[in-house]
C-alpha cells in the first residue's frame, strides 16, 4: 500500500460527511448495484431526476474501508483531495499531510461534540446538513444565554472547519 493510499485510510474525510452532503451519480454508475451493497440510492424529483446518496456513505467501514469500493461510483472513484495530490506530487511530505488530515479530523470531531451538546446525535447525516438544521432549530427558539454560546461555539467550529477544507482538501480549478 503506497503512502498515499495509507493517507486516505487515515482520513476518510469525503467519505465521513465532513466535506460533502451527497454523492451524486453520473452517467455509467450502476444505481442498482449500489443499491444492493447497502446505498440508499434516491432519484430526485426535480425536472431532469438526479440519483444520489446521502453521507456520510453507508459503506464506510470503521476502519475508512470502503464495502463498495470495486463498485464506487465515479465522483467517489475520480475525488482526490488538494492534500491526496500535493502528497502524491511529492509537494507536500507525508507527515506533513497526516498533519493536516489529523488536523481536519479534530475539527470535524469538535463539531460532532458540539452538535451533541446541543442534542443532535444524528451521526446519519452530513455535517452541514447538521448544523444547519441546528440553525434553523436555534432560529425558531428562544434558547438560553448557555444554549447560545454553545451554538456560538458551533457556527465558529464549523467556520474554522470550512477554512481547513477548503484551503486544503477541495479541489482547486
Amino acid at each position: 500500500m503506497s503512502l498515499t493510499q495509507q493517507l486516505c485510510l487515515a482520513c476518510g474525510l469525503c467519505c465521513d460527511g465532513t466535506l460533502f452532503d451527497n454523492v451524486v451519480l453520473q452517467p455509467g454508475d450502476d444505481a442498482k448495484r449500489l443499491k444492493s451493497l447497502g446505498l440508499p440510492v434516491t432519484l430526485s424529483r426535480s425536472q431532469e431526476p438526479v440519483a444520489r446518496f446521502p453521507q456520510p456513505c453507508a459503506a464506510l467501514c470503521q476502519d475508512r474501508t470502503c464495502r463498495a469500493y470495486a463498485h464506487r461510483p465515479k465522483q467517489c472513484r475520480t475525488y482526490e483531495c488538494m492534500v491526496f495530490k500535493e502528497a502524491e506530487d511529492g509537494r507536500l511530505e507525508h507527515a506533513a499531510a497526516l498533519r493536516l488530515v489529523q488536523r481536519a479530523r479534530r475539527q470535524a470531531d469538535r463539531v460532532r461534540r458540539l452538535l451533541q451538546k446541543l442534542g443532535d446525535d444524528d451521526e446519519q447525516r452530513s455535517l452541514g446538513e447538521r448544523f444547519h438544521r441546528m440553525q434553523e432549530r436555534m432560529e425558531a427558539a428562544a434558547p438560553d444565554p448557555a444554549t447560545l454560546a454553545i451554538f456560538a461555539d458551533l457556527t465558529n467550529a464549523v467556520h474554522r472547519l470550512k477554512l481547513v477544507a477548503h484551503a486544503r482538501f477541495f479541489i482547486k480549478p
